[in-house]
Order: structure tokens, then C-alpha cells, then sequence
């Protein structure tokens, strides 16, 4: 099965460019980039700042460890990319957790991003473990989930969008986002697992979009 070659391209650069645009709290005022994280300032500061420090973090590298050339020709530096990876995960993870009780939204809203956060964490961490047992079936698959709940942050921008664009604030559009954002992504991973995989091979995706199976020694 092969991905059309624009979509590996958008999600590349979405996945860069909506991690640079959280970033600019490093050089500009919170209130003016992220008012909805603001918001937990002072009282949850430390949490909010691993969120919005980890999160991006773990966007930037996402594509670069889905990258099947880059995995082959620099193994080591894809390995501990792929800690920093688990670890941005786990802090920002943990952070909206924390962050959870002070959220201003509807409870339904509050327990999609705890859904979220808790498989994100679980996710990311499966995989790392079936990489460390050489499990690299498992560990691909993992991590592919791992990614398309990293890749919510974008999917929740672009369906923020119209809603807002509508009328609706941004904590009104929670009530749809804080599932469908990362929902989406996983069934979306799920069926390609379903259509690529088997006891007999490894999702892999090379840089032409291609999507096939590795056969297993």
C-alpha cells in the first residue's frame, strides 16, 4: 500500500511547523502565543511548562523516527533519539495530567485529554520496552500509536479552525477535539496496521510513501 507522497510531506511539516509555533514561548509572552495554558500560571506552572516544552519536542522528532532511511543509516542516533522522544512524552504527558484538575472545560472535554495523555504515555512506553527486548514487531507498532496521538496536536489545531471560525471559543471546541484529535490518528494507524502487518512482517514507511511489510528473520 502506498501513502500519496503530499501526505508524507504535510504530515512532516505540520508536525514541524505546529512544534515551532509552540515554541515561541521561549522568545515571546505566553498570553500572546498560548492563552489557554496561561491560564495555569502560576498555580501549575511547573506542569504546564513540561507540556509545552515536552510536547513540541516529541512533534519535531516524530517524523524523523518514522523515517526508514534515516533508521538504517544512523541506527544509534535513532535509538537515542528515541529516548528523548519517550522522555518528552512522559513530561509533557504527565504535565497535562497534573494539569487536568484546573482545566476550565467541560468534564467530557477533561476526560478525552486524560484518555489521551494516559495511552500516550502507555503507548510510548510499550514501545520503548519492546525495543529494549528486541521486539522490533511490537515496538513499530507501538510507536506508530505513539505517534498519531503526538500528531493530535495538529489535528486539533486544523479542526479548531472552523469551529472557531463559527462562532465557537476555544474551550467550546474541546468538547469535540479533546477525542476526535487523537482519535482519528489512531484509527487511522490502526487500519494501516490491520492492512500491512502480520505475524510475518514489520510496518515500515520509506521516505516514498511506500508502506509494506519487513519480512521477520
Amino acid at each position: 500500500m502506498a501513502l500519496p507522497a503530499w501526505s508524507i510531506w504535510f504530515f512532516r511539516i505540520s508536525c514541524l511547523v505546529v512544534a515551532l509555533a509552540v515554541l515561541r514561548v521561549l522568545m515571546a509572552p505566553l498570553a500572546l502565543v498560548m492563552p489557554d495554558i496561561a491560564y495555569y500560571f502560576p498555580e501549575r506552572s511547573v506542569a504546564a511548562s513540561l507540556h509545552i516544552i515536552g510536547g513540541p519536542l516529541a512533534l519535531a522528532l516524530a517524523p524523523f523516527q518514522l523515517s526508514e532511511s534515516l533508521r538504517r543509516r544512523y541506527t544509534r542516533l535513532h535509538r537515542l533519539s528515541g529516548y528523548v522522544y519517550g522522555l518528552a512524552i512522559l513530561l509533557a504527558g504527565f504535565g497535562s495530567l497534573i494539569m487536568l484538575p484546573h482545566f476550565r472545560g467541560a468534564l467530557s472535554s477533561a476526560t478525552g485529554f486524560a484518555v489521551l495523555g494516559l495511552l500516550w504515555i502507555t503507548f510510548t512506553a510499550r514501545g520503548i520496552w519492546f525495543a529494549v527486548q528486541k521486539n522490533i514487531v511490537q515496538h513499530r507498532r507501538y510507536m506508530l500509536r505513539s505517534v498519531a496521538l503526538t500528531f493530535a496536536a495538529v489535528t486539533l489545531r486544523i479542526m479548531m479552525i472552523p469551529l472557531i471560525a463559527s462562532g465557537w471559543t476555544s474551550t467550546e471546541t474541546y468538547l469535540i477535539t479533546a477525542w476526535a484529535s487523537w482519535m482519528i490518528n489512531l484509527a487511522f494507524v490502526e487500519f494501516i496496521l490491520l492492512r500491512n502487518t502480520g505475524h510475518a512482517g514489520v510496518f515500515r514507511m520509506a521516505s516514498d510513501g511506500n508502506i509494506s511489510k519487513t519480512p521477520v528473520p
